[in-house]
Order: structure tokens, then sequence, then C-alpha cells
């Protein structure tokens, strides 16, 4: 993406330290054709997700999925299943983004991709943590945490701090 988006230590949500390099990235990216690259458009539902605009980010991020559904890679649609639920996390539609990170971590596993496994978890320790439910989430950190040590995924240092953050909770 270019941008850099630091997670708020309390939140664990993105935040824009430049939003007049986010505004130009969004525009960029909406005048483009993203029917033909699923990449770019992913890329947009984030940015529209930390942006802001939730009901955008859901459409693209959904156009996304529908797309990686179509190409039958599946390693695409864990990704695209994790772009869902974030999106719809961030909505507050726990049961919709629980489910598709529930989904995205048993294509994950079916895969054995450990790096996709971890992803999976640690955004649903996100949702989780969102929602108050802090033993949860920090049991999915805690996973993301020992796979990305595991494999040695600079990761890990988002996962230890996530964990941090929900065990300060409980």
């Amino acid at each position: 993406m270019g941008l850099d988006f630091p997670t708020d230590p309390e939140t664990l949500r993105e935040t824009v330290g430049d939003p007049a390099a986010l505004a130009a990235r969004l525009a960029d990216l909406s005048a483009r054709d993203l029917d033909d690259h699923p990449e770019i458009r992913a890329e947009y539902a984030t940015l529209l997700r930390i942006a802001g605009r939730l009901d955008e980010a859901v459409l693209e991020a959904e156009l996304t999925l529908a797309a990686a559904d179509l190409s039958g890679d599946l390693r695409q649609m864990v990704r695209a299943q994790l772009l869902v639920g974030h999106a719809r996390q961030w909505r507050g539609e726990w049961t919709q983004a629980d489910t598709m990170f529930h989904r995205a971590e048993k294509l994950a596993l079916y895969l054995n991709d450990d790096a996709l496994v971890a992803a999976a978890a640690h955004h649903s320790g996100r949702s989780f943590y969102d929602q108050g439910k802090h033993v949860e989430a920090a049991l999915r950190f805690r996973l993301a945490l020992e796979i990305n040590q595991r494999t040695g995924s600079p990761k890990a240092a988002a996962s230890r701090e996530a964990l941090h953050a929900a065990m300060a909770k409980l």
C-alpha cells in the first residue's frame, strides 16, 4: 500500500497519521477499473475501512470475495474472507465478522498455511477484543503469536502487543 497505519495500542485499530495521503490514495484507486485487479480492490477496501467509510468498505470487500470465489484460488479466498470480516467487525456486525474469520481459519488449516492461520486467529482476536470478550481475544492472539514465533514471522510483534492489550483488560 505504501501508507503507514500504526496500530493504536488501546483500540488495536489502525490510525491515520496522514489523512491527506490517505485521501489521495483513495482518490487514485477509485479512478481505476478494479474489476480486473482484485488485489487493488482489496487495498481499496482496506483503505475505505481505515478512512471510516464502512459501507463502501464492506461492499468492496464483498466484491473481492466474489472474485476470489470465482478464481478458485483458495489462498485468495482466505485473504478475502479476512477482508470482509475485518470490514464487518468495524461496522459492529460481530456475527458476520466472526463467521468470516472462522471460515478463513478453517480454510487456512485445510491449506496447511501457517501464515494464513495466524492471520485469521489475529483478526478473530481483534473482533473479540472489540466486543469486550478479552479472554477469547487473548486466546486467539496467543495462537497467532505462537504460530508467528514458530515460523519467524515479523508479525509476531503485533500479536504479542495485541495479547498484552487483551491481558491488560482481564
